[in-house]
Formats: structure tokens, sequence, C-alpha cells
């Protein structure tokens, strides 16, 4: 079973921009050969700088629409460092984003934008998608638990930056 063709693009896209160390690219070279990773990782990097832009309070949310071929629109700005940005966001990203500001909203913090606001659609389907990680995703041997044979392939998993 090879690991580029099984792992879902969605769920692969979820997973770099939730948790963006869980691919990493040394471990996972294999997967990033493909081109259509490559753009997934790229994308996500995308995503998580418009999360965190939309995160702040100093961003102000211009305009989030749907187009005629089923995308979003989303236009913000910054007016401090004069910054305006338009992107065309796919029905997953779209979640995807609203998912990961949901996360970052700081207790007390203003409320958000009711089109940038968490729905239960978008929760599930961001669930959905990091659901089909697990399905097909097929792990380097080192990283593997059950593949394990010798003290030197051990799975050890990744410490949480901050942890020891």
């Amino acid at each position: 079973m090879n690991a580029r063709a099984d792992v879902d693009r969605g769920a692969l896209l979820c997973a770099l921009v939730l948790a963006p160390a869980t691919f990493a690219r040394n471990r996972f070279f294999s997967l990033f050969t493909e081109s259509s990773a490559r753009r997934t990782r790229a994308r996500a990097a995308q995503l998580r700088t418009i999360i965190r832009h939309l995160a702040h309070d100093s961003a102000e949310l211009a305009e989030l629409s749907p187009t005629l071929d089923g995308t979003f629109l989303l236009r913000y700005g910054i007016r401090r460092l004069k910054l305006k940005r338009t992107s065309v966001l796919e029905r997953l990203e779209l979640s995807l984003v609203r998912f990961a500001i949901a996360r970052r909203t700081r207790p007390g913090a203003e409320p958000l934008a009711p089109p940038l606001q968490l729905t239960v659609e978008d929760r599930a389907l961001v669930f959905g998608a990091i659901a089909k990680l697990g399905e097909k995703l097929v792990l380097p041997p080192a990283l593997d638990e059950k593949n394990a044979t010798s003290a030197g392939e051990e799975y050890h998993p990744a410490t949480i930056p901050g942890e020891s």
C-alpha cells in the first residue's frame, strides 16, 4: 500500500492546518514527493495565515459570500497594516477556517462576525475529513507501533512543544 495514493487530500489539509507538525516533510518524505500533496501543504500555510489574521481583533471582515461555482469569496482587511486580502475558499476550507478561529478565540474577546461563527455543519465536515486519515494512512516503519520490530524502531510520538 502506498501512502501517497491513500491519504485523502482534504484530511491532509485539515491535519496540516490544525496541527502542522503532525506531517513533517522529512518523516513523510514519500508523501510530499507528489505534487498534489505539495500543493495541499502550501494551501495549508495560506489558510493558517488567514486564520491568524482573522483570529485577532484587528482584522475586519469585509465580505464572505458564496460564488456561482460553489466556492466562497473571503475579503478582509487589517487597518494598521493597510492590508487587504481576498481569497477563494472551497467549502471544506471555509469550515476549517471557522473551526480553527473558534479554537483560537480568547475568552472575553468580541464575538466573531456571524459569517465566521462555527456551525454544526462545519464541525461535522472537519471531523469527517480528519476521520479519513485513519482509514488508509501508511506510517513510515519507525512511526508505526504495529510494525516496530526492534528497539531501534520503537514508536516514540513527537513531544508537544512546551512539554517534556
